[in-house]
């Protein structure tokens, strides 16, 4: 049982309790000023007819008692539908009718919750005269189809808000199970705490209306998030991995960042004297920064120098076999060399074409294959001498369709080196039959974002004592090398029956490929 299946039963009453405090708390408070406000009424005075007569259309079980019983089951349901059965879906990519369902209902009852809150829910407020005297009440409502849609929204982003703390916490305690280290457990802990005390204390004080709403609406608030969402992706992305890299031992590498830094607080200080309201200001400007910062800090030290760090011990290990492995290349570099003058020498035209290809091969394997990217160029030149090798050992006499297209580079693309041939081998190895009819499909095309590399061949499984058959490890080292290189940056799909086998990459393209 992992950290998070531990914790969700009483995640799940902890969140019920806090539920009901909160209605509780709420029910009392309007009910006590509602009394406020009658005794004060009748202490002005005021005829109890009056009251009485205004207050006549304020019904305290079914305008206050019932929406926000019903509003906080109806929340409570479509949270807890989300929380346990339809984010645990999505993670696992289960995008299955149930879920879309499982997802729609958890709409309809955020939606429901607003409606049936906003629709029976009545207010009173005192009415005055001309001269500012009180007079008598007013009951009205403030039932309008925009708050209920806007609301709903709202209550949707706290849901998904709350999903992403609650996973960072499971991902934390997790990592601590795994790997023992001190750090990963101060963070879960750091976050349950400050989770648990924000729940407490807003069931004890706060007020849906203000979480939700907030000072200015509803629009400040997505503002806010956006705002935290883009510092937490410019620090992480470019601050943080700045200042990583710079060697503090030499003070020439120091005067940029520092430049920098005062500028940018020059800027926040100027801002900060400029805005006609800093109070607003520092929660508009000053709260996103420090949240994104922090959030951006928490994620750099905890998940990404641990990725780093594997990336690293992956890329010198690569190394070293690539130093192990030049040995025997070297050797058998030369003695292509000499096989080459002699074909030659003898006129076999075909076999002097094959010993060449598969020396540019070896050449790449020794020079460019240890390289972090290199260009498209070079790697579509190895995969083009693979092809022509292969289509070597093959006539007119086998059944055998090796289609390829390759789109034409119209500029230089990079990418880390041999990510896309052990897909071809693989095709080949167990896509070709010289007793059964066989095909190849290879398709290599890009845009200025992605690259789309795809590979269709017909299957036949070789048998148990073939020497030729695939062990799946180059599949299986393309496939670490990719959520180590290319992390969330590329998608893999890998489809599989008794007649074909398909398989679909795609990598984003960008600076620092």
């Amino acid at each position: 049982m992992n950290a998070h299946d531990k914790f969700r039963p009483y995640e799940f009453i902890f969140i019920l309790l806090a539920i009901i405090i909160y209605v509780v708390r709420r029910l009392i408070g309007i009910a006590n000023d509602f009394d406020f406000d009658v005794s004060y009424a009748e202490s002005i005075p005021i005829a109890h007819r009056i009251i009485w007569a205004d207050l006549a259309s304020y019904d305290q079980i079914i305008n206050n008692i019932f929406p926000t019983i019903a509003a906080a089951v109806l929340f409570t349901a479509a949270w807890a539908i989300f929380h346990f059965l339809v984010f645990p879906a999505i993670k696992q990519k289960n995008f299955d009718i149930t879920t879309i369902v499982l997802l729609i209902s958890v709409i309809v009852l955020v939606l429901l919750s607003n409606y049936v809150y906003e629709y029976f829910k009545l207010y009173w407020r005192f009415r005055y005269d001309f001269h500012g005297k009180e007079i008598g009440f007013k009951v009205f409502s403030l039932y309008r189809k925009l708050h209920v849609l806007t609301n709903t929204i709202a209550v949707l982003i706290l849901i998904a808000f709350y999903e992403v703390v609650a996973q960072l916490c499971y991902y934390s305690a997790e990592l601590h199970e795994k790997q023992q280290e001190a750090k990963h457990k101060i963070l879960s802990n750091f976050i349950w705490i400050v989770s648990v005390f924000g729940i407490t204390f807003f069931s004890l004080f706060g007020k849906v209306a203000n979480l939700i709403v907030g000072l200015n609406g509803l629009m400040i608030g997505i503002f806010q998030v956006l705002l935290i969402t883009a510092l937490h992706y410019f620090f992480f992305k470019i601050v943080i991995p700045y200042f990583v890299k710079i060697n503090y031992s030499v003070q020439k590498e120091l005067i940029i960042p520092f430049l920098g830094l005062v500028t940018y607080s020059l800027l926040i200080c100027i801002l900060y004297l400029l805005w006609p309201g800093r109070g607003f200001f520092f929660g508009l400007i000053i709260i996103p920064h420090l949240l994104g910062f922090v959030t951006a800090l928490i994620r750099w030290l905890f998940f990404e120098e641990k990725q780093q760090l594997l990336s690293k011990v992956f890329q010198k290990s690569a190394e070293l076999d690539t130093l192990r492995s030049q040995i025997n290349p070297h050797f058998l570099f030369n003695a292509l060399n000499t096989l080459y003058a002699v074909a030659l020498k003898e006129e076999a035209e075909k076999t002097s074409n094959g010993i060449q290809k598969l020396g540019d091969m070896m050449r790449f394997m020794l020079h460019e294959n240890h390289q972090e990217h290199i260009p498209l160029s070079k790697e579509i030149a190895y995969l083009e001498n693979f092809i022509e090798i292969q289509q070597m050992r093959l006539d007119e006499s086998h059944e055998i369709e090796i289609r390829v297209n390759i789109q034409q580079l119209d500029h230089e693309i990079y990418i880390a080196p041999m990510l896309l041939n052990p897909f071809v081998e693989n095709a080949f190895k167990h896509g070709i039959s010289f007793r059964k009819s066989s095909w190849i499909y290879i398709t290599l095309t890009f845009d200025t974002q992605k690259l789309y590399f795809k590979v269709h061949n017909s299957l036949h499984p070789k048998n148990e004592n073939d020497t030729e058959k695939q062990s799946g490890i180059g599949l299986e080292n393309v496939q670490k090398r990719l959520e180590l290189i290319y992390p969330q940056r590329h998608t893999l799909e890998i489809q599989q029956s008794t007649q074909d086998y398909f398989v679909s990459l795609t990598l984003s393209l960008g600076i620092g490929q």
